[in-house]
């Protein structure tokens, strides 16, 4: 019979541990890639969506900034726009319906934000008490105001379609159909090269037990 020295069966037992070790750490880092992968593609998904949620009363729908119109007025909201958290909005009535007359202005300056107003077709960015002149000749109204400058201190896009109801307690919800065919393109490259192809350079990677947000930002 073969009998195994007391030096050969510690070796066997020391190889068998490290065999053991090096599996269970390729495991966790197959299994926290495909974790990180998972809430990436989650993150790519909701990027062209807004939501928020408040209290508040009335409704209104919007199919653009050009085409939207309703009454309503928002005590306290907290909204997000894809992975970005949005600061809180506090008192914030909306009335009218553009292009002829819309009104959404923002009593909260401490939020940074900015209301916006549309008459006959042309846009103001910042619906403060200070711009209202000038509408034929100034400089703050614009037919087609840039992108980036009516989303900038502001929870909605020019471009968005959707609606917000409240009843003392309620809901805005909202997709940007400009945003979305590249949002989506993002999504599903990231899904069908399991996370290798980032169309906007902003997902998470994988190090080691926990996540490092290596956004870029857009």
């Amino acid at each position: 019979m073969f009998i195994l020295s007391r030096r050969t069966l510690g070796l066997l037992i020391a190889l068998a541990g490290i065999v053991c070790v090096s599996g269970c750490s390729t495991v966790n880092e197959i299994s926290g890639k495909v974790a990180t992968n998972v809430h990436n593609r989650l993150l790519d998904f909701t990027d062209p969506v807004s939501a928020g949620v408040g209290m508040g009363m009335g409704a209104s729908v919007r199919a653009t900034n050009f085409v939207q119109g309703g009454a309503l007025f928002t005590l306290a909201k907290n909204s997000f726009r894809g992975r970005q958290v949005q600061s809180p909005i506090n008192f914030s009535p909306e009335i009218g319906l553009s292009p002829v007359f819309h009104l959404r202005s923002i009593d909260a300056p401490e939020t940074g934000f900015d209301g916006r107003a549309v008459v006959a077709g042309k846009t103001l960015v910042d619906a403060s008490e200070k711009t209202w002149s000038d509408w034929a000749n100034g400089e703050s109204w614009s037919w087609i105001p840039a992108r980036s400058d009516y989303a900038a201190h502001y929870d909605r896009h020019l471009y968005d379609v959707g609606f917000s109801v409240y009843a003392l307690v309620g809901l805005d919800l909202a997709v940007n159909p400009i945003e979305t065919p590249y949002e989506l393109a993002d999504f599903f490259l990231g899904l069908v090269s399991l996370g290798f192809i980032d169309l906007a350079g902003d997902d998470h990677s994988w190090e080691g037990p926990r996540l490092l947000d290596t956004v870029a930002g857009k």
